[in-house]
């Protein structure tokens, strides 16, 4: 990639300067938060993710810096690597934050993209393209998973745009319901309703049900081990499975607790009867915003005992007196989220291809044969 910082007038009538080249370790942390109290909220774009990202990963990346009139206005972290597809194709991805190392990338993040300048968002992106179109080793540009109207604004004529991954993401707007003085579980339909006070009355019958949020590193490590169990069990304990089955994933996420924590952006909301866990929700806080990453939750043999619909209701309930604005189960199909919130945009993943022969003719094959691309799941941060 070369280094050669090329200006040019982009079509919304803003002049950028886009430079990439080695990162500065030791001037980042200040360089990205500085950035980052002008961007608009995003937990995966936050110092506290991209810390542990390069503590744990150590990628070969390099560091794309976006300014206007002499200001730094976006940053992102890019790698490059060959994928080999179908055993014949090679292909030259650039990712932003990412490697893609399916080990590596299984800690997932959502609402991928640059981090901008929030005055910037809407018209930095195409720059950022522009500028890759002028150099010519890299053949895909992958971006995702993000909104869908956010990847819109990275389209250029000279690409096609690939979806790889779709999914809906659900949440809860805690302050609509705040400003209209509405408990959490009146917001939702009879039926769901029904369900949870069922389950509740069900396990507090002859014992007593606790509710409670785990903020220090300390509290949530000593919980991670049983969290790590109950996830395992549900998603299984081979490698792609569960992500507490990979040793890298686990390294990434006790170091984002062990940081994260000392700012109050991570939590565990844990359900309890008596002394049996029935369930944890792993959260990160961000700017008024609950993301709901993953949960591991006791499996039951009696369908009547819901122990993960009744542990998100507790947890929104309990934000929602804390006074956050949202609560995002982020993307998933699952028909829980479905129940509990309702949707608020579609997530995808994007390859902006150039017009290579080899992309063209298995986007081809793909349409002839009707073959599913190579991506992941729906649920693919676990949860």
């Amino acid at each position: 990639m070369s280094d050669r910082p090329p200006s040019y007038q982009a079509t919304y009538q803003v002049a950028y300067q886009v430079t990439i080249g080695a990162p500065d370790r030791d001037a980042l942390p200040r360089l990205w938060q500085t950035l980052e109290a002008r961007a608009t909220p995003n937990f995966f774009l936050s110092w506290q993710w991209v810390d542990a990202w390069l503590t744990t990963f150590n990628p070969g990346c390099r560091l794309v810096q976006i300014q206007c009139e002499s200001q730094l206005v976006g940053l992102a972290l890019l790698t490059c690597n060959e994928e080999i597809r179908h055993r014949i194709l090679r292909s030259r991805v650039l990712r932003l934050g990412r490697t893609g190392n399916a080990v590596q990338d299984q800690i997932w993040i959502e609402y991928n993209g640059l981090l901008l300048d929030r005055q910037h968002e809407h018209s930095a992106p195409a720059a950022l393209l522009q500028y890759l179109l002028r150099q010519n080793d890299w053949d895909e540009f992958e971006l995702g998973a993000s909104d869908k109207a956010v990847l819109s604004r990275y389209a250029h004529p000279d690409c096609a745009a690939i979806t790889r991954w779709s999914a809906p993401a659900y949440g809860v707007n805690l302050a609509a319901l705040r400003a209209a003085k509405t408990d959490y579980l009146a917001s939702l339909s009879r039926n769901t309703r029904y369900q949870i006070n069922r389950s509740r009355k069900l396990y507090a019958a002859d014992a007593t049900l606790t509710f409670s949020a785990h903020s220090t590193p300390d509290a949530i490590l000593n919980l991670w081990p049983q969290l790590a169990d109950l996830h395992r069990a549900r998603w299984g304990n081979a490698p792609g499975q569960s992500g507490f089955a990979n040793p890298d994933f686990v390294r990434f996420h006790q170091h984002l607790i062990r940081n994260g924590s000392a700012d109050d952006r991570v939590e565990l909301c844990t359900l309890s009867r008596n002394d049996e866990l029935l369930g944890c929700l792993y959260n990160f806080l961000y700017k008024g915003r609950v993301y709901f990453y993953l949960s591991g939750l006791r499996a039951e043999t009696d369908p009547h005992l819901k122990p993960g619909l009744l542990l998100h209701a507790m947890a929104i309930q309990h934000y929602l007196e804390r006074h956050y604005d949202y609560y995002d189960f982020m993307g998933g199909e699952a028909r829980y989220k479905q129940s509990l919130g309702s949707q608020h945009c579609e997530l995808q993943l994007v390859s902006f291809q150039r017009p290579r022969l080899k992309l063209k003719l298995e986007q081809l094959a793909r349409r002839i044969k009707h073959l599913t691309p190579d991506t992941q799941s729906t649920d693919d941060h676990q949860q």
